[in-house]
């Protein structure tokens, strides 16, 4: 059914411009983004750049980044909750909560990195637009850029008195509401904006230990914002950025053992333990400021300063089950403050460029603690030897009383944890630019140099009473983590480069011609890892893509349809992955997974064809996989695999019809339909006989808005996941690690309505 929704669409959308022949001739607004540093029009940017406004993320409905993904081709985003996110670009993920790791994709908010993992999701509400940048962008965005990334754009305060407030209302419990309020504090010269975003929604797994529930969701999003502009040829921008998520924990469930009266679906009921302990509790805030200066008609300075602060708490039950064995936390601490000076030189003559420094400097903890239950935890490693992990009557086995090796007591409550910490200072020049060879021809070049100091620590809490876990005689007293005794640390210096050439032809005044290659890189990680029988620091050498693309984009039908294309490829060199340490204890570490290489295909389209019909289309090709041998000859361990959360074929589409209704107003009418093919939870695709994968699957959405004369307010009516499709978005986890992966289930049918006035 949902195959042939989508070809339906697809039909009508095809058949429009044919249909429409003779209709009142309407064109697209010019769409401008500053994916280069400069405002340029989107179809003579030569990256892979894909870009929405915020009116249009509006109209369907998106307010997250798992929201927008599906619109994007080359963009998986997995969002196990708002403190654990995965972000794909091209088959490459970023998501490690370790404070000395970078990340691969860098966001931005307004021009200020975002991208640490645990504090980088964010409310999308109140933009000015979102661009999506693929492949290495670390000339243009610096550090963390290594593959892509996501800048957003928020809306600034303006010369007007104006605002809208949005509430509504919908299953599962949820109530939302937004707003924003502009108005002119000094005329001319000094703005003020606010906006904000509320939306609280139950969870859709029920969780029959207790009746809590879990995958909800619980978020609050306030910015506000001033402008003041003293002379023409100045602005400044002062932004504060404030979230708070307090959802319900996440429905990490257990693929191996069943809740009581249930089965061990991901879509169905948990049975998990500490009941509404299991939550999220996040706080992050953010203050930018911004400073563009023109000095003369070719000059212009740009500052831009940022200070962000997250803290981020997690509880999760990591075995997915009733049985009290792997009782988690998270509880993340990061800081930072960054600085960019970038000076701009642009004569509308033959060369246009930038120039700049930049300086960050970030502090970040994350502390993990955990407790067992040791007699349950004996029972489950021993149910191999004919011990019940369960009793007749469905509570956990907790009749061992001491360690069958040992003879030690097993304890009904041993808890210990670990610290890692990481400290990073980054000093930044680069330079940017464009030569116009001819009118149609032009180069344009682009180079970057980092100086980081990196500090990684590491420290092992002893646990409260001595373990009788029946295999930790080597981690004694604990029974996963071998102690540290004190804080452990290590720095290193590092010096890197990246780069970027890049030639754009103009075949006509309607499509552009694009090509380019660029190297990105991703900074050496510093661990300290217990290796021999003791902690030692561990380097990894620093991930390196060269990556190579060709494209075209232009316009059609008289500027009524804006369009783009690409085929790219890369190749890597010290690609991390994650993997299970292959002696006790059974706990990940990252490694060196060698080379590999990634082609693909990427297309898109947004048009208006007729007054009361516009439209959209998204389509991806990705093939990123583990290449055969390495640089020494040696067959790689994860050789043919297919990089986890990448599919293949991804696609969307999508069209708004509107109807007028005479004076009454008008109707408008968004279906859409998101498609991924297969994709895999792990870099090791046959873990667990390739179970932790999800087969290929569309989503259908459906959105319907009346829209009075005048437009001062409208009613939407939505449905998302229309046909109620079940699909997870996660398989492995943590209790993967111990041999029994959990599992985490989509969202479910969500409907709903909401109404906004605007004055």
């Amino acid at each position: 059914m949902s195959k042939s929704y989508a070809l339906v669409l697809l039909s009508a959308i095809a058949m429009l411009p044919v249909v429409l022949t003779g209709a009142e001739v309407v064109a697209l607004d010019k769409f401008v983004v500053t994916s280069q540093k400069r405002t340029e029009e989107i179809k003579n940017v030569p990256i892979a750049v894909t870009a929405y406004t915020g009116d249009f993320l509006s109209r369907l409905g998106v307010g997250s980044f798992k929201d927008l993904a599906p619109y994007v081709p080359g963009l998986f985003i997995q969002e196990q909750s708002p403190n654990n996110p995965g972000i794909n670009v091209r088959g490459v993920t970023t998501d490690s909560g370790n404070p000395s790791q970078e990340t691969r994709v860098s966001i931005f908010q307004d021009g200020v990195s975002i991208s640490r993992s645990r504090g980088s999701v964010v409310e999308l509400f109140d933009l000015e637009r979102v661009e999506v940048l693929k492949g290495p962008q670390g000339t243009l965005f610096g550090r963390g850029a290594q593959i892509g990334a996501v800048s957003l754009i928020q809306n600034k305060a303006q010369n007007a008195t104006l605002g809208q407030f949005t509430a509504g209302f919908g299953n599962l419990g949820k109530i939302e509401a937004a707003g924003t309020y502009n108005t002119v504090l000094a005329p001319n010269q000094l703005f003020a904006r606010v906006a904000f975003s509320y939306v609280d929604r139950e969870g859709s797994i029920e969780n029959v230990a207790d009746g809590s529930d879990l995958n909800g969701k619980n978020t609050l999003g306030i910015r506000t914002s001033l402008r003041w502009q003293p002379t023409p040829a100045t602005t400044a921008d002062f932004i504060v950025n404030y979230q708070r998520d307090q959802p319900p924990g996440t429905a990490f469930k257990s693929g191996t053992f069943a809740p009581r009266g249930g089965n061990t679906r991901p879509f169905d009921t948990a049975e998990l333990n500490r009941g509404e302990e299991l939550r999220i509790d996040r706080t992050v805030v953010g203050l930018t400021g911004i400073v563009n200066h023109d000095i003369n008609d070719a000059l212009t300075l740009t500052s831009i300063t940022g200070y962000r602060d997250f803290d981020s708490f997690e509880a999760f039950d990591a075995d997915g089950t009733r049985l009290n064995i792997l009782e988690f936390a998270e509880d993340y601490l990061g800081e930072q403050l960054s600085q960019e000076l970038r000076i701009s030189y642009d004569t509308r003559g033959h060369f246009r460029g930038f120039a700049g420094v930049s300086y960050f400097d970030e502090k970040g903890s994350a502390r993990v603690p955990f407790y067992t239950d040791e007699r349950q935890l004996a029972a489950f490693l021993l149910r191999g030897a004919g011990v019940p992990v369960f009793n007749a009557d469905g509570t956990p086995n907790a009749s061992l009383t001491a360690s069958p090796v040992s003879g030690a007591p097993l304890r009904a409550y041993n808890r210990e944890e670990y610290t890692q910490t990481g400290a990073t200072q980054a000093f930044d020049v680069f330079v940017d630019g464009t030569y116009k060879v001819t009118d149609r021809l032009e180069v344009s070049a682009g180079f970057r140099t980092t100086f980081e100091d990196i500090t990684t620590g590491y420290q092992v809490i002893n646990a409260l009473t001595p373990a009788g876990f029946p295999t930790s005689a080597a981690n004694l007293p604990n029974t996963l983590f071998a102690p540290t005794n004190g804080l452990i640390q290590a720095s290193r210096d590092y010096n890197s480069w990246v780069s970027r050439a890049v030639a754009r032809y103009k075949i006509n005044s309607d499509i552009n011609a694009f090509a380019s290659a660029s190297r990105g890189r991703r900074p050496d990680t510093l661990l300290i890892s217990f290796v021999g029988g003791r902690y030692v620091p561990v380097e990894l050498k620093e991930e390196i893509v060269w990556n190579y693309e060709v494209g075209l984009k232009g316009t059609l039908l008289q500027n009524r349809l804006n369009w783009s294309a690409s085929v790219f490829h890369y190749d890597y060199a010290n690609f991390q992955s994650t993997a299970v340490n292959p002696t006790p204890p059974p706990l990940t570490t990252t490694v060196d997974a060698g080379n590999a290489t990634g082609e693909g295909f990427e297309f898109s389209f947004q048009g208006v064809l007729n007054p009361f019909v516009t439209a959209f289309g998204t389509f991806g090709y990705t093939d990123a996989t583990f290449d055969d041998i390495n640089d020494r000859g040696q067959r790689q361990q994860l050789a043919g695999n297919t990089f986890r959360l990448t599919s293949r074929r991804t696609y969307g589409l999508g069209a708004t019809f509107s109807h007028s209704l005479g004076s009454l107003g008008r109707f408008q009418l968004t279906p859409s339909y998101q498609y991924k093919s297969k994709h895999f939870f792990d870099d090791n695709n046959a873990n667990f006989g390739g179970i932790l994968s999800q087969d290929g699957f569309g989503l259908c959405n459906v959105r319907a808005a009346f829209l009075p004369q005048g437009s001062r307010w409208e009613v939407v009516a939505y449905v998302d996941n229309l046909l109620g499709k079940d699909y997870i978005i996660d398989a492995g986890n943590t209790g993967g690690g111990f041999g029994i992966p959990t599992f985490i289930a989509g969202d479910p049918r969500l409907f709903g309505v909401r109404a906004t006035f605007r004055f």
